[in-house]
């Protein structure tokens, strides 16, 4: 079933990233929620000394009681890092790659929470390249892990493999049809989990919504890489049928739904954050369905660059509400023409 749509570029356009995380602990160790922030500290500094040698590419090691808050938060927003991993912050820290697609937290609710990630459905790549550089730690550290059970991870959930897969994916037309939580309750009957990124309460804005496996115990690696893809694919699916009838029932809407949001986005003067997301969905959407020409690759740029804390960051300076308004109207401007 797989080869039949796993090169389907058309379909897969609206799957914007994919992550594996890779959840292990020191066998000598107690959980991070137990561990003294000493010994904790000694652990970002052992894990990056080994990387910075085997791998061949430079890492960076951000210890978060030694950075900014608005520093790290940045990374927070781009789901690099964890809140669990901020609440330690006299013992956390993380280790980045140039590329940023790479992040390996010390000292989350693990020891270590190693993470990989791609644009795009690229699952196994990035499988693959998380399992070389776990190997390359291992070697090194003794993991806690049972012959029975598997890895030994503080969350039940992840007991087994460690192994935590997800994609991003851009599902408009059932958000609008509202046919997303039948989705969701599809997924939960075979271990699949449906979380919108954007919330503002309880209700999602700007269509953007991670997939994820819940358990790892009992599973291969492989199995919840299949099971993922196999759920991925069925969402897809259900969103393409519901944009056949948005395009059938309501085109003109549509269409002006999307070139005014492209509009908005090229001449606004002041964005705030919530109106931004919306309207860079709707013209993503414009994007996926040729109805637009224009590049996802830089829409995709804003999702992230758009925060308040990585704007912040991304011009170097601090800004007040009304600044970042300011400074977001015209960043997205830039990058949009």
């Amino acid at each position: 079933m797989m080869n039949s749509w796993e090169h389907d570029e058309e379909r897969l356009g609206m799957v914007l990233s994919s992550k594996v995380l890779l959840a292990r602990n020191f066998s000598n160790l107690p959980f991070p929620n137990k561990l003294n922030y000493i010994k904790g500290r000694e652990n970002g500094k052992d894990v990056y000394n080994v990387l910075k040698n085997e791998l061949d590419e430079e890492i960076t090691l951000h210890e978060i009681w030694n950075t900014k808050e608005e520093f790290s938060k940045q990374y927070l927003e781009r789901d690099l890092i964890s809140k669990e991993l901020l609440k330690n912050s006299d013992k956390g820290s993380f280790i980045l790659n140039k590329e940023e697609n790479i992040s390996i937290m010390i000292n989350e609710k693990d020891h270590i929470n190693l993470q990989c990630i791609s644009d795009g459905l690229k699952l196994e790549e990035i499988f693959e390249r998380a399992t070389s550089i776990d190997d390359k730690i291992e070697k090194n550290f003794d993991y806690a892990f049972d012959e029975t059970w598997g890895y030994l991870t503080s969350s039940p959930e992840n007991i087994g493999t460690g192994m935590k897969a997800s994609v991003v994916i851009h599902l408009p037309a059932l958000s609008m049809s509202e046919e997303i939580n039948n989705m969701s309750k599809k997924l939960g009957k075979i271990g699949i989990a449906i979380r919108g990124i954007h919330l503002d309460g309880t209700k999602v804005f700007g269509s953007l919504y991670r997939i994820y496996n819940k358990v790892s115990l009992g599973l291969t690696e492989e199995n919840i890489i299949n099971k993922l893809k196999e759920a991925v694919w069925s969402i897809i699916i259900e969103e393409n049928k519901f944009r056949e009838i948005l395009l059938n029932k309501c085109r003109y809407e549509l269409e002006d739904k999307i070139y005014r949001a492209y509009g908005i986005l090229k001449y606004a003067m002041i964005l705030d954050f919530k109106e931004s997301i919306e309207l860079l969905s709707n013209v993503r959407l414009g994007a996926e369905l040729s109805i637009i020409n224009i590049d996802k690759g830089k829409l995709d740029k804003l999702f992230i660059l758009i925060t308040n804390s990585s704007l912040q960051n991304y011009l170097g300076k601090s800004l007040d509400d009304k600044e970042s308004k300011y400074e977001r109207a015209k960043l997205v401007k830039e990058i949009l023409t």
